[in-house]
């Protein structure tokens, strides 16, 4: 039997459910993330997952979503939730207050910095961000993804590999986490990566897919990227 799957979920994964359901939007893919995420099973073969968040993480949302126009007894009451999600998940885990262990990442985002030493100190296996280009290091590998489209413009998604002695941490945006969740690939961190590196380097092959009702499609790399 496996381990549950201890997934991250940054801020703005958090915050881009919430606006999505307010416009009325339905399966985007920060919803559907989320959604596996707090039910506690992940994709079709229903794996149980351990959410992992940090105090200071919470605060920030707490921060965004009052800048939104939330009051703050909303605001207060969505952060316990998820705090709630975390507490009793599969491994029972806390919130995790980070006292020190950013400076060991060489991030020009300090936040960004917090929320990598959090899944590092969590073993985390999967973060899930739209602020890909801050989580990218010296010391992490890249592969290329897809390249996104909307309103005129286009964006080059990739994912990340952090490893540390018994920690290995995959960074990759929402879209890439639905596409491989269709995939039926497997989440392992090391199985994960070697998937993506495969397929980067053999597809040619042009999809496209549409997210959040904003016309947006994505084509897949012809080779990967470190």
């Amino acid at each position: 039997m496996s381990l549950p799957l201890r997934i991250l979920l940054d801020v703005n994964v958090w915050v881009a459910n919430l606006m999505a359901t307010a416009k009325g939007r339905q399966g985007t893919a920060a919803q559907r993330i989320v959604s596996m995420v707090t039910s506690g099973r992940w994709g079709d073969e229903e794996r149980e997952t351990q959410l992992v968040v940090s105090l200071e993480m919470l605060e920030t949302l707490e921060h965004v979503l009052k800048r939104q126009g939330a009051s703050s007894d909303s605001a207060e009451a969505y952060t316990e939730a998820i705090k709630s999600i975390m507490k009793y998940g599969p491994d029972e885990l806390d919130p995790y207050l980070l006292l020190g262990g950013r400076e060991q990442f060489a991030m020009a985002d300090v936040e960004d910095a917090g929320v990598l030493a959090t899944a590092f100190a969590s073993k985390t296996s999967l973060l899930v961000t739209d602020n890909l280009k801050d989580f990218q290091t010296n010391d992490s590998l890249r592969v290329d993804t897809r390249i996104v489209t909307a309103s005129s413009r286009s964006r080059q998604l990739h994912a990340l590999r952090h490893q540390r002695s018994d920690v290995d941490v995959i960074v990759a945006h929402p879209l890439d986490v639905m596409a491989w969740l269709e995939q039926r690939l497997s989440f392992e961190p090391e199985t994960l990566w070697n998937q993506i590196a495969k397929f980067a380097l053999a597809s040619a092959a042009v999809g496209a897919v549409d997210d959040e009702g904003a016309g947006t499609t994505t084509r897949r790399p012809q080779s990967p990227c470190r």
